[in-house]
């Protein structure tokens, strides 16, 4: 999965983002190829709100002109549509209020994590877990953003793989590096992950 960053004008991030159809240009990987998968880290200037969205690239526009420049067009997925509203609300400067997200849950807790590239498996451990994903503490140079695991997570007698994405993650710099993950897994896998968050939240694990 490709991961770029955008900043936009806001005139430019609105005249890019049709609601309607769930689409949003992005004016970069001209070079890129229909189908394929991308991860926008997407910032407004003049404002300090930045947000990840995740699409499949619908068309290519690979020559373009100073008000029509060269870049893709982004189908998203419908968990960054609320991003992807929410950063057009900044954009035309309208007051921006935070919605309340499900709680989170403070908890150390050992993951096996599996790299789709190459099947490495990584054994971190939890900062914190919630429904929608967890944070987690990595030992060396961080994921790309974009990036696809899985979580081993036990059912039962069983082990099911939990599909995540890497939504950010602190710099190289920064000691213990922390990533972020957010499930984009459906069915059991993703019944298996509330399960892991209800036991969390069961044993009285701190909730922010």
């Amino acid at each position: 999965m490709e991961s770029i960053a955008v900043n936009y004008e806001p005139n430019q991030y609105l005249a890019g983002w049709k609601p309607s159809t769930g689409r949003l240009f992005v004016p970069a990987l001209s070079d890129a190829k229909l189908g394929e998968h991308v991860a926008v880290r997407v910032g407004i200037f003049g404002q300090s709100i930045r947000a990840t969205v995740f699409g499949k690239i619908a068309s290519v526009r690979r020559i373009g002109r100073p008000t029509l420049p060269p870049g893709v067009e982004l189908t998203l997925d419908k968990a960054s549509l609320s991003a992807a509203n929410f950063l057009a609300v900044a954009a035309r400067g309208e007051p921006v209020s935070f919605r309340e997200r499900s709680p989170r849950f403070a908890v150390e807790r050992p993951l096996t994590l599996v790299r789709e590239s190459n099947g490495q498996e990584l054994v971190v451990k939890t900062v914190n877990v919630a429904e929608g994903g967890c944070a987690v503490e990595w030992s060396g140079p961080p994921p790309a953003v974009g990036e696809l695991l899985g979580v081993k997570v036990r059912v039962a007698i069983f082990t099911t793989s939990v599909r995540v994405v890497v939504c950010w993650a602190t710099p190289a710099v920064v000691m213990p590096v922390t990533v972020g993950l957010r499930v984009v897994a459906r069915g059991l896998p993703a019944r298996a992950w509330r399960a892991l968050v209800a036991e969390v939240a069961k044993a009285g694990a701190r909730s922010s």
